[in-house]
This record gives C-alpha cells, structure tokens and sequence, in this order.
C-alpha cells in the first residue's frame, strides 16, 4: 500500500493469504526466493522485498536479482541512519551475526553489544544502552523509536527509505560500505542431533577447549549462548544446540569463503 500510494510500480508474488505457503516454507531465505530473483532480473525492478508468514522478517534482493543477507542489510541501514539520517548510537546485534558491525560502529566510535540468540535479549539491550539498531541474522531487526520487536514490514519500508533518499542502487551501497568495513564471509549449516551429542559435546569442549581450529589458532572461548571461538581478525566458529529441532547449528565467518567452510568441516570432522 505505502508503495502504490507513492506511485511506485510494484508486483506482487504469493500476496494471497494461504496457511500451508503452497507447500514451501515460509522462511524468506535464498531457496525460497528464486521467484522474486527471477521476477527481479527479467522485469528490471529495483528491488525486491519478502518477509515471512507472520512478517517480523525480512529478506530483500537488489536490482541485479543477488540476494542481500540480512547481515548486509545490517550493515547497510545502520550506515544510512549514521550518514543521511545523522543519528547517533550503538548496534545490538545476537552472536550469530556478522562482526562487520562491530567495525562499522567502531568507525563512527560507537559500541557493538553482542547478546544471546532471541530478539528479547536486544530489546532488553538497546533498551538499557539507547541503541539505535538491533538485528539478527536470520532476519529481524528494528531501530530506536520503532517497537523493541522484530517487524519485517517496518524493516522493509526503511529500505525502501534508504533507496529513496540515497537515490544509490543496494548494491553500489553495499560496495561503499565494504570500503569500510573489509570483508568477511558467513556460512551456516545444521548438523543432525542426539540427546547425547548435546550432553557430550560441550563437556568435550569445555573439558579440553582447542587451542587451535584446523591451522588457525583460538585467541578466546565463549560459552554465553552455545560455544563460540574468536579467532583472530573477527573471524569465528559457534556451535548451537536448536531450542526447537533435533540439529546442531553451526555458525562461522571468516577472510574468506574457502577459511569459512573449513572451519566448519572442522566441527563437523570433530
């Protein structure tokens, strides 16, 4: 509606309400959105936008039809709101989220606060710390004024925002806020779970924590949500047990994408 009243040509893909999601799942990641990428390269729009079924996520693609992590998205609304919108203020992001924002906020001398997984734990945290951003990387965010709650439909009319004031494409955005961050690459993946491995495995670790993962070495071990391994220059390994299924997640970021994956060959070897 904001779009149509604003004159924008805009197209609707699954607008109809359907409790099953046709049979997909109603996450809005990249499996889920091949559509909207077809529709985004083929039609020439300017960006695409997708929330879940209750839409307090979020997932966007830019105008070339490359899907835009929600860590990128991040990284992007917080540089708008410093630059453009000239607001002040700390991130609050979870500790399975990217650390390009701690170098982001230290560029403009502001503190990063990293919390447990569950969007209370940053509200509760932008609350005491008068944040003005806080997300997660699985596609919840909001910002200072708005409600201390995921809402995708918020997110995505602030996106919209940062285009419209800007007047610069996502991803030449993401390239001049790449100029000051550096670069750092993500991979995610679940590894089936026992009852058994989530009593074993952290008694292991915790037991006999590894001084080194594959070549590089473990500079500090968290144990404030899961088990997390800082290694040097922002690049890290968590493992998470799932509060809601059977599996083992299983979080890194690296230089780059190959140093990703090895680390987390390395837990998974393990």
């Amino acid at each position: 509606i904001i779009l149509t009243e604003a004159r924008c040509r805009v197209s609707f893909i699954h607008e109809r309400r359907n409790p099953l999601f046709g049979g997909r799942s109603p996450a809005p990641n990249l499996e889920a959105l091949r559509q909207l990428v077809t529709r985004i390269r083929d039609d020439g729009y300017d960006l695409g936008l997708a929330t879940d079924g209750d839409a307090d996520r979020i997932a966007i693609v830019d105008e070339n039809g490359d899907y835009v992590s929600t860590n990128d998205l991040l990284l992007l609304l917080y540089y708008y709101l410093r630059e453009v919108r000239g607001e002040r203020g700390a991130i609050v992001r979870n500790l399975a989220t990217t650390h390009l924002l701690d170098r982001l906020a230290a560029h403009y001398g502001e503190n990063c606060y990293e919390v447990p997984v569950g969007f209370k734990y940053i509200a509760d945290t932008m609350k005491r710390h008068n944040a003005l951003l806080g997300g997660e990387s699985s596609g919840g965010l909001t910002i200072r004024g708005h409600i201390l709650g995921k809402d995708g439909i918020f997110a995505a009319a602030l996106t919209v925002e940062m285009l419209a004031r800007t007047g610069i494409k996502i991803s030449q955005l993401r390239e001049t806020v790449y100029e000051i961050t550096g670069r750092l690459y993500v991979v995610e993946d679940n590894v089936p779970a026992t009852p058994e491995m989530r009593v074993v495995i952290p008694r292991r670790l915790a037991d006999a924590p590894p001084s080194h993962i594959g070549p590089y070495p473990v500079a500090e071990v968290f144990y404030k949500d899961g088990i997390k391994f800082l290694l040097e220059n922002d690049n890290w390994l968590l493992l998470r047990f799932s509060g809601t299924e059977p599996v083992l997640r299983v979080f890194s970021e690296a230089d780059t994408e190959e140093k990703a994956h090895h680390l987390v060959q390395w837990i998974k070897d393990f």
